[in-house]
């Protein structure tokens, strides 16, 4: 089985491929959007911080909450 998302943090990819919603989420995200949420998976300093920021992705979360505060923008 090969890999969907060879580009990814390894966290990334693996939540996505576990979470659907999450990954119809990040499908319809635009590029710039899609290297914000890569970055901010980079930074992730745990596995509750990465499950935070991949259950963003899903259609009932707000991603815009994710870049609330110091650091993006």
């Amino acid at each position: 089985m090969g890999n969907q998302f060879p580009d990814l943090p390894l966290g990334l990819g693996m939540g996505l491929m576990m979470n659907h919603r999450a990954r119809d989420g990040f499908e319809h995200l635009s590029e710039t959007e899609k290297e914000h949420i890569i970055l901010k998976c980079k930074d992730a300093k745990s596995k509750k911080e990465m499950d935070k920021i991949i259950n963003s992705l899903s259609p009932e979360e707000s991603f815009d909450e994710l870049f609330q505060g110091p650091g993006i923008g």
